[in-house]
């Protein structure tokens, strides 16, 4: 494994010097290192370092490129800067794993004619992520947080990738995801991660794991797959999100559900995650005498689990509003429609909206499938 060395983000910017509070405030993430610099002042020794290349989108002071004679030496924003970076990494040291992404305030102008969502974005541009600097969502502590999360996350993978070797390359996958071995629900989680299609054999080998990297930002994380989130895990309680955000830490929760807790590489990236296969389990247990049985797992919710709020509908969805992003409160089946968009992933539970939101929400309008034939 690379652990031995220290996750090192190199940061490209055209106002470098602005940037002292962002630099402390990654540095104080813990056993990371970062450089932010010009355009103009990026050396072949930090671009070989980086475990995360982060560019700025707009480049607007940078004297040289002006000045320069020919349109191929002016590249008009970070993205083309990340480009050519890409290329020259991979010139300089075949062998070395990095993750490139954007830091903008302006995703509008990043994601064109897209949705605004990160990993959409990212994925349009052959990058592992967008990262969003300003906003009431994006504080710079959480920022932060992830720039480091991600880092890390590509300084733990293999040195080598096994990709030919089938049992090697889940091997190597089960470990950078942390999958519990002596839980006796390994096997279903095991099934369920092949059911996602992990890039891990020629895929995972070329990029020396970044492939499997952006496996997991891009089509594991954002959606309901072997893995789920607050609202999916919400939704499969029939309990209220806003009273299972309020438990998700607590001792009693953590006694039942502790153990479905996941704890691998990008584990807080985008807010905690439960392995599917350890919450049905624990599901399973929790109404051993009549399993399955709603009330039954209600009862043992309300009498274990102080705070939290169930549910009186025999289903919840999550649903997707403006954005495609996932709103705060659940809904039931009568006020649901199914929608499908471009890019979410045919192995992800089905995706719903409101029908009161179509009107509002063109993107959700145009993928909702309840008249189709």
């Amino acid at each position: 494994m690379t652990t031995s060395f220290k996750p090192f983000v190199l940061h490209v910017d055209d106002e470098p010097d602005l940037l002292k509070p962002w630099k402390d405030e990654v540095t104080s993430q813990g056993d990371i290192e970062i450089e932010v610099c010009h355009p103009q002042d990026i050396t072949e020794a930090s671009l070989t370092k980086a475990s995360l290349l982060l560019v700025d989108f707009k480049i607007e002071h940078w004297t040289e490129r002006a000045n320069a004679p020919a349109l191929a030496l002016r590249p008009p924003n970070g993205l083309a800067v990340l480009a050519t970076l890409q290329e020259k990494a991979h010139e300089l040291d075949p062998k070395k794993a990095c993750a490139y992404a954007l830091y903008t305030a302006v995703i509008q102008d990043v994601a064109r004619e897209l949705v605004h969502q990160p990993h959409i974005v990212a994925r349009a541009h052959n990058l592992e992520w967008i990262f969003e600097k300003n906003g009431a969502e994006n504080p710079i502590a959480e920022r932060a947080r992830r720039v480091a999360e991600l880092a890390a996350a590509v300084e733990s993978l293999p040195q080598d990738w096994p990709g030919e070797a089938a049992a090697s390359a889940t091997e190597a996958l089960h470990k950078w995801l942390a999958l519990p071995k002596e839980v006796p629900w390994v096997e279903a989680a095991t099934r369920e991660i092949r059911r996602c299609r992990p890039p891990i054999h020629e895929f995972a080998e070329h990029t020396h794991g970044i492939g499997v990297v952006r496996w997991v930002l891009h089509k594991i994380l954002p959606y309901p797959t072997f893995l789920l989130d607050e609202a999916h895990v919400a939704a499969r309680l029939r309990v209220s999100l806003k009273s299972l955000r309020a438990v998700a830490d607590s001792a009693e929760f953590k006694a039942l559900f502790g153990n479905a807790s996941y704890q691998g590489q990008l584990s807080s990236f985008l807010g905690r995650r439960w392995w599917r296969a350890g919450v049905e389990h624990a599901i399973f247990e929790a109404t051993a005498d009549s399993p399955g049985d709603l009330v039954v797992l209600h009862n043992v919710l309300k009498e274990k689990v102080a705070g939290i709020e169930k549910q009186d509908a025999p289903r919840l969805f999550p649903v997707l509003g403006q954005q495609f992003k996932t709103k705060d409160d659940l809904a039931t089946e009568d006020t649901v429609v199914e929608v499908r968009p471009d890019d979410w992933p045919p192995f992800a539970d089905e995706a719903w909206a409101l029908r009161v939101d179509l009107e509002d929400a063109p993107e959700l309008k145009a993928v909702a499938v309840e008249d189709e034939p």
